[in-house]
Order: C-alpha cells, then sequence, then structure tokens
C-alpha cells in the first residue's frame, strides 16, 4: 500500500513538472514606484510566488529580473494599498501607490487550507515573520516560535543534537493527555510525537516529528489557537494547529535557482558552578586510608563520593580503586574543568533549491544536508530532506498538485537524560574538584574494565560517551495528492490524499565490562518503529455573491484518518564474545513487539455569509467517529460560531488619518478529543523479561478499561479587537478567551487488592482564561531608514475545577522529594512537596541538635505555569543592511531543581563553600514552650546535606522568571544595482546569534550555574523539574543565501 501510494505520488508531482519547465525567459524590468507624485524610497517589490525581491532606491527607482508574460509583481509599502501589477511582456513598470489601510483582499490560509481574507476572520490567527527564521535558526523549527508568538509556550528539551521541543498554546487542557498542537504541512497532518521518550529517572530523546521538518523549504507558519480556528482538524487540533506551507514555484515562469548555507558554533551557555575549597569525607574531615606507592605511603581516597571533608590542601594522594596511578594532588581544579569536557557543536545546513513554471504549471525541487555534531562527545546528528512540490492547470477546470518530502535522519550517540548513572552530565556534575578530567580520558584499563577515581558512581563520563553507544537512523516519507475541479465559476470539488510514514531503526549496546554489575557482560538491543498515518478527505465549496450587499461560501466535507504504530526488537544479554555487537552473540535474547491502531472517520462543514464586505457570520460543525473511544459513545459533534465587524469600513472611516482599521471579532467553539488506543480493552500483555533466558509468559494489563469511554470536550469563548492607527504606523490587537475541557480521560488508582494498579474513567475540568495583545509599530522611517517594532504579551490562568468523585488531586510526576499535580481548586501544575517546620511567626524549628527539619504535612510550594509571556523584537533596516534583535520574556512559574538538591546532598554546590561556623538561623523548641536562637555549630552534612537528605522540598524551588536575548542578526543584502550586470537576483549575507544571554534570571540559579529551561521530555509536567540537565547553549554564525 505504501509503495503504491508513493508511485502514485512520484507520477503527477514528475507529470507536473515536465509541464512547468514549459517557461518563458528572463527579463529585467525596472521602473519608479511614486506617490502624490513623489519618489517613495523603500518601497518593496515582489515577484510573486518567489522569494526575488528588491527596494526602491532614494529616487524612488527600482529594476528586477523576472519572468516575462504573465507574471505578477507585488508591490507593497507601509501606510500604502499594497498593489498586484500584471508583468505583461513590459519592461518598464511605474506604480502609483495610493494610501489606505491594509491590503485589498489580504489572504490567509485557515483550517483545511481554506483561504480567508483576513478581515473576516472571527478568531484568532497569528502568522509567524520567518524572516530571521532561516538565519538565526535552530535545528527543530518549533523552537523558532519561542518569544514570537502570544499565548505560545515553547521550551526544547535537553537531549543534546536533535531532540525533541515542547509547544503549548494557552496553556494545558488534557491533565493526563496530549497538550501540544497539531501540526499540518501543506494541508497534511504530520506525527510529532517522540517515540519512546526519556522520563525523570533516564531514557534518551531522539526527536519529534516537527524537527524533520527543512526550515529553508517553510513559506508561510501560522498558528490556530483557540478551538473556533481549529475546530475543522477534528479531535487532534483541540490543543491547537499550527499550519506550514512550504515554498512553491507558483507564479513563476521559466527556471530559478535559489542556494542556502548557514553555518553555526555551539558552545556552552550556562554550565553549573561548583565549589572549590572541599574534599570527600564528613565532618570536616577527609575519608581516606592509606597506600604505598614506590615504597612511600600516602593517604587514599577511598569510596566515599559525599563532599563535606576536610581542605583540599594540595598534598599528594592516592586513589584506592586505581593503585596504578602515581599520587596525585588534593587541589582544586580550574573552573574549565567541567567546561573542557563539552566539546563545541556546530551545525552546517546547505539547501539549494530549483523551481520554474509556465503559465499553466509550476514546481520546486530542493535538496538540502544538515549535519550537526553535538556539545557531548560523539554525539551527531545528520539530515538530508528532498522536497518536491508541484502544480499543473491540466485544464480550465482541474488543478492537480501532488508533494513529495522524503527525509534521512541519522543520529549517533544520544544521551540519556534525566537521574540516572549513566546520564554524563550527572555523572560530570557530581566527580569531586580535585579530580583533573584529563586523568579520566583515557578511560579503559587493561583489563577492559572502567578507570575512574573510585568505585561505582558516580561513573567516568568517558566510558559513558564511548562505551554506551547507541545509532538511530530515520526514513520518512510526507507526501500529498490533491486534485480540484472547478464544475462552475462558484462550484468546486476537491479530493486529497495525504500520508506520514517513517520507519526508525534504533541499535544500543553497553560495552563488555560497564557498570553495573548486571551489565558487564555487555548488552546489544534492537528495536525498529513502524510508524503509518494516512488521511483521506473531499471538500465540496460554493461560494459567491448571494445579492449585491451579501456574499458568502460554504464546504461540506469528509475525512477518513488510518494510524498504525508497530516497534519490533530484540534484546540480548551476557554476550559470549566481548565488544561483538550482534544479537546472534548474546546469550539470552528476548524478543520485543507491539502494534497499536486507530481509526476516525469524520464529516464536517463550514459556512460564512458577508454583508458589504465589513460584516462577517462564520459556521462550522465536525462529527467524528472514533475507534479509541467505547463502542456505543464513538461519536462525538462539536460546533463553532464566529463573528468579524469592520467598523472603520462600516462607518466610512477607512481613510481617517488616525484610525486607519478597527475590527472586532467574536467567537464561540467546541473541541473534541479522543484517546490513546487499548482504553476501552483488556487482556493480556506478553512479555520475556525477568523468567530465565527468554521464557515468554503473560499477565494481565494493570489498568482496567473503561468499555463506555467517551470524548474529551473544550468549549472556548473568543473576543478580541485589531485596531490600526497612522496609517499603519501602529497596530494593536488584544483578544480575551477562555476555554474548558471536560470529561478528562484519566487514569486513577485503585486498590492494589483488586489485581489492578488504575482504572480509566471520563471526569473531571480544568478551565482556562487570559489575553493576549500583539503591538506593531514604525516608530522611525525616513531617508531610507526603517526602525520596526513588534511587541507579544500573553497571560494565561488555569483552573482544576474539578476531578473523580472523592479524589481531589491527581499526580502528573513525582520524586520523593517533591511531585507536580492537578488539585482540585487551584492552578494546573502545581508543585508539592515538604515545606521546613516552623514557628507560628515563621522561623526555622530546629531540632534539639540544630538541625532544620521538615513540616509534617506536604503543602504546594509552586506552580510550574508562568504568569505572563512576552516578546519584543526590534528590526533596523537601512540602503540593505539589517539589524534585528528578540528579547524573550517569561515572569512567574517556579520549577523543582534536583541540581540544587543534589549539590546540597553532595555538598558539591558553590554555596557550600561557606564551612565556617554553620549555624541554622532558626529557633529550638525548649521543655519551658518558649525558643531559643540556636548557637549549635553543624557539621557541613548536617547543615547542607540535610536539607537534600531530609526531603525538604521548599530548598529546592527556584523561580523560572528570566529575560532572555534570544536572536540577533546583522545582514547585507546586496543592492540591485551591484547585481543588475550579474546573474544573481538576490545576496544576503547574515551575521546570526541564538540563545545569546540572560539578562535576567533567579540569583540563585545564576550562583549555581543553571537555567530554568530545561526539560528531561516534550511534557507538561517534565517543565517543572530541572534534572541534571546538559549545560544550555548559545550558537554563533553566518547566513548566506543567493537566486539566480
Amino acid at each position: 500500500m505504501k509503495m503504491k501510494l508513493l508511485n502514485k505520488l512520484w507520477t503527477v508531482t514528475l507529470i507536473a513538472c515536465c509541464f512547468s519547465l514549459y517557461g518563458s525567459a528572463q527579463q529585467a524590468i525596472s521602473g519608479r514606484v511614486t506617490a502624490n507624485g513623489q519618489p517613495v524610497v523603500g518601497a518593496s517589490i515582489q515577484v510573486a510566488g518567489t522569494s526575488t525581491a528588491v527596494q526602491t532606491n532614494q529616487d524612488g527607482t527600482y529594476s528586477i529580473t523576472a519572468a516575462s508574460g504573465s507574471g505578477v509583481l507585488v508591490v507593497s509599502y507601509v501606510g500604502f494599498v499594497t498593489q498586484h501589477v500584471p508583468i505583461n511582456n513590459r519592461t518598464v513598470i511605474h506604480v502609483e501607490l495610493q494610501e489606505g489601510a491594509t491590503e485589498i483582499g489580504e489572504v490567509l490560509v485557515t483550517a483545511l487550507g481554506i483561504e480567508r481574507e483576513k478581515k473576516a476572520l472571527g478568531y484568532s490567527i497569528q502568522e509567524v515573520d520567518l524572516s530571521t527564521v532561516t538565519e538565526a535558526r535552530e535545528s527543530n523549527i518549533a523552537n523558532s516560535l519561542k518569544g514570537k508568538v502570544a499565548g505560545v509556550h515553547v521550551n526544547a528539551t535537553t537531549g543534546g543534537a536533535g531532540s525533541s521541543s515542547f509547544v503549548v498554546i494557552r496553556g494545558s487542557s488534557s491533565i493526563a493527555g496530549e497538550n501540544q498542537p497539531l501540526y499540518v504541512v501543506d494541508g497534511v497532518p504530520i506525527d510529532n510525537q517522540t517515540l519512546d521518550q526519556a522520563g525523570i529517572f533516564g531514557g534518551k530523546d531522539y526527536g519529534d516529528g516537527i524537527n524533520n521538518i527543512n526550515p529553508d523549504d517553510v513559506a508561510e507558519m501560522s498558528v490556530l489557537k483557540g478551538p473556533a480556528g481549529a475546530a475543522l482538524y477534528g479531535a487532534r487540533g483541540a490543543n491547537g494547529v499550527i499550519l506550514i506551507t512550504t515554498k512553491s514555484g507558483r507564479g513563476r515562469k521559466g527556471l530559478g535557482v535559489e542556494f542556502n548555507s548557514n553555518f553555526v558554533m555551539e558552545t556552552i551557555n550556562v554550565i553549573p558552578t561548583m565549589q572549590d575549597r572541599w574534599g570527600v569525607g564528613y565532618g570536616g574531615t577527609n575519608s581516606f586510608g592509606s597506600m604505598e606507592y614506590e615504597g612511600t605511603s600516602y593517604p587514599a581516597q577511598t569510596g566515599n563520593g559525599d563532599q563535606f571533608g576536610g581542605p583540599l590542601d594540595g598534598q599528594l594522594i592516592m586513589f584506592t580503586y586505581m593503585p596504578e596511578w602515581s599520587p596525585r594532588p588534593y587541589s582544586p581544579q580550574p573552573a574549565d574543568n567541567i567546561r573542557d569536557f563539552f566539546d563545541t557543536g556546530k551545525t552546517w545546513t546547505n539547501t539549494i533549491a530549483v523551481s520554474g513554471g509556465g503559465d499553466k504549471n509550476s514546481f520546486r525541487l530542493s535538496v538540502s544536508d544538515m549535519r550537526n555534531t553535538g556539545i557531548i562527545p560523539n554525539n551527531k546528528l545528520q539530515r538530508q530532506t528532498f522536497n518536491l512540490r508541484a502544480t499543473s492547470n491540466i485544464t480550465d477546470k482541474l488543478f492537480v498538485e501532488g508533494k513529495l518530502n522524503y527525509i534521512r535522519q541519522g543520529g549517533e550517540n544520544r544521551q540519556a537524560t534525566g537521574i540516572t548513572t549513566q546520564n554524563p552530565a550527572y555523572s560530570l556534575y557530581l566527580t569531586p574538584r580535585f579530580v583533573d578530567l584529563n586523568w579520566l580520558k583515557d578511560y579503559k584499563k587493561e583489563d577492559g574494565t572502567m578507570v575512574n577515581w573510585k568505585s561505582g558512581t558516580p561513573y567516568n563520563p568517558y566510558w559513558l560517551v564511548n562505551e554506551f553507544q547507541n545509532d538511530d537512523k530515520r526514513d520518512r516519507v510526507i507526501g500529498m495528492l490533491m486534485g480540484r475541479y472547478a464544475f462552475t465559476s462558484w462550484l468546486s470539488l476537491q479530493a486529497r490524499a495525504g500520508t506520514d510514514f517513517y520507519t526508525d531503526v534504533r541499535f544500543d549496546r553497553k560495552g563488555t565490562y560497564s557498570p553495573p554489575a548486571a551489565l558487564m557482560p555487555g548488552t546489544v538491543d534492537n528495536a525498529t518503529w513502524h510508524v503509518k498515518e494516512e488521511n483521506f478527505d473531499v471538500l465540496l465549496t460554493a461560494n459567491g455573491d448571494l445579492s449585491e450587499d451579501f456574499k458568502g461560501y460554504f464546504s461540506v466535507g469528509a475525512n477518513h484518518l488510518n494510524r498504525k504504530q508497530e516497534v519490533v526488537g530484540l534484546s540480548g544479554e551476557n554476550l559470549n564474545i566481548p565488544y561483538v555487537y550482534h544479537i546472534s552473540n548474546a546469550q539470552i535474547v528476548r524478543p520485543r513487539n507491539s502494534l497499536s491502531r486507530k481509526q476516525m472517520n469524520s464529516v464536517y462543514f463550514a459556512g460564512q455569509v458577508g454583508y458589504k464586505d465589513y460584516l462577517f457570520l462564520d459556521v462550522t460543525g465536525r462529527n467524528d467517529w472514533s475507534s479509541t473511544l467505547g463502542l456505543n459513545s464513538n461519536s462525538f459533534f462539536y460546533p463553532s460560531i464566529a463573528t468579524s465587524f469592520v467598523f472603520t469600513d462600516a462607518l466610512g472611516m477607512r481613510n481617517n488619518p488616525i484610525l486607519s482599521f478597527g475590527k472586532i471579532r467574536l467567537s464561540v467553539a467546541q473541541a473534541g478529543n479522543d484517546a490513546v488506543p487499548f482504553q476501552t480493552t483488556g487482556g493480556y500483555a506478553l512479555d520475556m523479561v525477568g523468567y530465565g533466558p527468554g521464557l515468554p509468559y503473560a499477565t494481565l494489563r494493570s489498568q482496567v478499561p473503561l468499555l463506555d469511554l467517551k470524548n474529551e470536550l473544550t468549549t472556548g469563548f473568543e473576543a478580541g479587537t485589531e485596531l490600526r492607527f497612522f496609517k499603519n504606523r501602529l497596530g494593536i490587537d488584544f483578544t480575551y478567551y477562555t476555554q474548558s475541557t471536560k470529561n478528562q480521560i484519566l487514569p486513577v488508582q485503585v486498590s492494589m487488592a483488586t489485581g489492578y494498579a488504575t482504572r480509566v474513567i471520563n471526569a473531571g475540568e480544568i478551565k482556562n482564561h487570559g489575553v493576549e495583545l500583539l503591538l506593531n509599530g514604525t516608530p522611525v522611517e525616513v531617508g531610507g531608514f526603517r526602525w520596526d517594532l513588534s511587541l507579544n504579551l500573553s497571560r494565561n490562568r488555569s483552573q482544576v475545577v474539578s476531578l473523580a468523585p472523592n479524589i481531589s488531586t491527581h499526580v502528573l510526576i513525582e520524586n520523593a522529594n517533591g511531585r507536580i499535580e492537578a488539585r482540585v481548586g487551584e492552578a494546573y501544575g502545581n508543585i508539592v512537596g515538604f515545606p521546613y517546620l516552623r514557628t507560628d511567626d515563621g522561623r526555622l524549628l530546629l531540632s534539639e541538635t540544630g538541625v532544620a527539619q521538615r513540616a509534617a504535612e506536604q503543602v504546594v510550594l509552586g506552580n510550574i505555569q508562568p504568569d505572563f509571556l512576552g516578546g519584543l523584537t526590534s528590526t533596523f533596516n537601512y540602503r540593505g543592511v539589517s539589524l534585528s534583535g528578540l528579547l524573550d520574556i517569561r515572569i512567574g512559574g517556579q520549577v523543582f531543581s534536583f541540581s540544587r538538591y543534589h549539590q546540597h546532598a553532595k555538598g558539591t554546590g558553590v554555596f557550600t563553600n561557606d564551612r565556617e561556623n554553620l549555624i541554622n538561623d532558626g529557633v529550638i523548641l525548649q521543655e519551658d514552650g518558649t525558643y531559643k536562637q540556636s548557637d549549635i555549630v553543624l557539621t557541613p552534612e548536617n547543615y547542607y546535606g540535610q536539607r537534600a537528605w531530609g526531603n525538604v522540598g521548599e530548598e529546592m524551588i527556584m523561580d523560572a522568571d528570566y529575560l532572555a536575548l534570544r536572536e540577533l542578526t546583522l545582514g547585507y543584502a546586496f543592492r540591485p544595482g551591484f547585481l543588475k550586470s550579474t546573474p544573481f537576483q538576490h545576496i544576503k549575507l547574515s551575521v546570526v546569534g541564538r540563545n545569546l544571554f540572560y539578562l535576567k534570571r533567579d540569583p540563585l540559579m545564576k550562583e549555581m550555574g543553571i537555567t530554568p529551561e530545561t526539560a528531561f521530555a516534550p511534557t507538561a509536567a517534565a517543565q517543572g523539574y530541572e534534572v541534571a540537565a546538559m549545560p544550555t547553549t548559545r550558537t554563533f554564525g553566518f547566513n548566506l543565501s543567493f537566486a539566480l
């Protein structure tokens, strides 16, 4: 089935490419742009459907190369109506601009690929400025949304090269389900899951689906935020939709070539700061034994790793685990000791594209190569993409479009994350400061075992990055075939088939003699993931004038979704021949196999009526039938209604010198959300782990299914206004929204006496409400100089309204020191843990020995959600020179820092340097009931360590606020006069920087050398844990682009 569909896509796209080659020649076009008879400096002239663009010079003239014939020039300037000027074989084209509020007929692509006038939309949709996405880029294009879209929270995980990104729009709406948006590329929904994702106690991040998209191929990106905009995408659009349109050759004649080269270097931005004065031991005394070396006795470091010992005094010591080492100084290492473990990452991306077409046909073919070496030694990622998109007007009535996107991606040595001894960062941060990492680089002894400064954990980080090896390869095809037939000028039928299928092959091995003892003989693991998603849809659309004052359209359609996911694999233990990592070499072999399927059938409609082009009413409805819901409850319907009122047009204010444009929008909508497979069925699971050499056994699933499982349902209301002032020099877009998701699909705990651990229920409600503000302005525009500012701010508040009967909390993620939960009556994402035991007036109530104590009950210590998110973009342009910067803002919210926990528990944190007169600032309860200020001097472990050992969560809470310089680009586009005598239509060279530095963050985080932007997995709850993360990085580099 896959090959048949692929062959069809190839056939159509290649046929369209052949048609496309019948194009006309390129020609030079020149002219002048004026307004009121005066030259306009800095006006934009672009060849429609291409990236070819120039600006007018000081006398308003321009020169551009374009195809002859029926091409179109798009001429635009702030405060004037954008004009689409046919070329019609002319070589000289003068344009007179007219003052106006906005582009006439400005069109956006909305749900299901339906093109709509922007002013007619009754809901919020925000376009993403892509001007710097391909320059100050990240390998995962989702990270480029950070700080640029109001109401969108973006955070990258810390899994190394090619890791995932977490994106949530307007807060989390599902307590236990998916909260990330749906990604739709050229009308085809794509899979964005992170297969086998990392957890708090280990695992690897193999990247998500959006990570496979090449930024150089993206032409447009927009975000549908609320249910009204996303409702037509069904259950998967309940959390919002990110629409991506790739580049095409439409509107171009003849052949054109585009090339983009991007090179960036990645260096450590923030890294944990360690104490550098004290050694291993307790009570200020070193834990030393003694050893002889060449007849001389030396103190010897034993197996203890806690750093509450004596001073690093420079004496020569031995290491009991490494008797072959010569005596070494017991001295602090330079501050760069940890930093030098990491490499300088490098990413080089090159994309070449050829596009062309004729009067009726077009194509664009691009090939891209990306090579990334990460900051972790041996961590690499390569990605090659092939993207072909072609169109053909076969007849005046029949239009056909095809797309084929092939991605080949390979990763090497993705490192474990979270709290695990296999995480090199975790081991690195626990290594004492007297250990020179150069001692550990030659990580293997002659007998094949690990070189380390002690036995046991923490392991040698060089062993982890060299002996715990893995690689993965992904082959992915995203394809689309669409045909549209126009029966009349007002009635058309569109049919589309889309597919996204890929194979992920993973090979993991742990070296022979790897610790712990269970892994000593070596292990090998092979797993292959097969994921396929197919979408088939039809859409019948009627549009036109209903009368002199009324116009409208109506569409009715259907969709069929078919999804299949399977993993097969073999794991082997106890290798017969050391270092031969093949499953046939293992003494114990265990198979792995799982399969899930999902189908959804849908019908939907969408209609709009417009009155005099200033009042619009939209109505939509969709009904889904999902295979993952109960047999008698698998059908669910959700409607939406929205209106838009352009009051400046209604009141004849279009040319008002102050208020250029004004619009009010309102919408009420619902969106459904179904379940993952196997929530309605019980049965047995087959396994081969734990019972001898690969003997199979079956276990009853630990979850009680819900046979009558129903869908979650989100109901949202949105009100907003869009205002533009002073001939578009200032723009304001304000939105208020509220949405509630009921009938949550939750797993709740049951008594283990039942033989089960959880059961599935439909219960609970979570509410989100908030505001979004967009400000756009051009404060200065004079003499070819232009300064643009864009500010977005958003605030989202959530509340868990209810859970199941007799259940007041639902734990999202937990450990002994604190958990993140949904608690009735409070905000989603509370951080709950033990506070310090205090007196009624807030003083620490200490034990008789002067040690800080924890309270008996856990309380809410913070919340993972921000109070405000924002971004400020400033762009300067002058005669081809451009300078752009982005400030990323977060105010409010907290994280639970495991780095702070371990720095207390092990005595490694820089804040533990102070070991003199350690007295807790608290009181001790006396026999007579009074309190006495403590004067008890404590040992370092009782002062620092006890805060962690006693599981005092309050000590580990840190504010997640920050102000960061997220992006900076400086570029120069060669002026048309310089290019006139060359074959180039466009050349631009840019110097770029990304994630440069923090202007503000929690002082404790700054002191410790950590950041709030670390997450071990792309889930909502993971955003609240800072867990032994890889250091955050900054990138510097350049970008070169040109077009022929």
